[in-house]
């Protein structure tokens, strides 16, 4: 369908670093493109010119999506689910920030919802997508705005980053 698609650029700009892991995440929530993988792997190889690792260097010449993913896997298949717990909060964070940085008043609930169902209503976000809900429903009810409560869910993630 037309779901927007994210550039690595939105982590970075936030001061976390992006690596395979970052990558592999974002492929797995659909949220960059199987190029952008590629883009990024030929930049890596640009950087690191002494990098003689087959996969990577299959990477930067693979355009096929799930053969993009298949290396991928491959590439990250000996990081911890520590490591993967802390790319997907990267991801969370920065297309949360994104939500708040850019969306009006009028339509940031949606802009929520949406983000909510891209990563597969995730359990960590159930209490924030209530009182979210909440807020947007019965505002004269809620203690905080839509956008206190991003900011306090922001703040969050953050620590579970860094």
């Amino acid at each position: 369908g037309n779901r927007k698609l994210y550039k690595t650029d939105i982590i970075t700009k936030n001061g976390f670093d992006c690596n395979w892991s970052t990558l592999f995440v974002g492929r797995q929530f659909n949220l960059i493109s199987a190029i952008e993988v590629t883009n990024y792997a030929v930049k890596y190889l640009e950087n690191n010119p002494n990098v003689n690792n087959e996969l990577i260097l299959e990477l930067a010449w693979e355009q096929e999506e799930v053969k993009v993913d298949h290396i991928l896997e491959s590439i990250v298949s000996d990081k911890s689910s520590e490591d993967m717990k802390r790319e997907y909060h990267k991801w969370l964070y920065s297309t949360m920030k994104e939500v708040y940085t850019n969306s009006t008043d009028e339509n940031i609930f949606e802009e929520i919802e949406n983000i909510f169902s891209i990563f597969h209503t995730p359990e960590n976000m159930y209490d924030f997508f209530r009182k979210v809900s909440d807020a947007f429903y019965y505002p004269h009810d809620s203690q905080n705005t839509i956008k206190e409560l991003v900011e306090e869910f922001l703040e969050d993630e953050k620590e579970l980053i860094l």
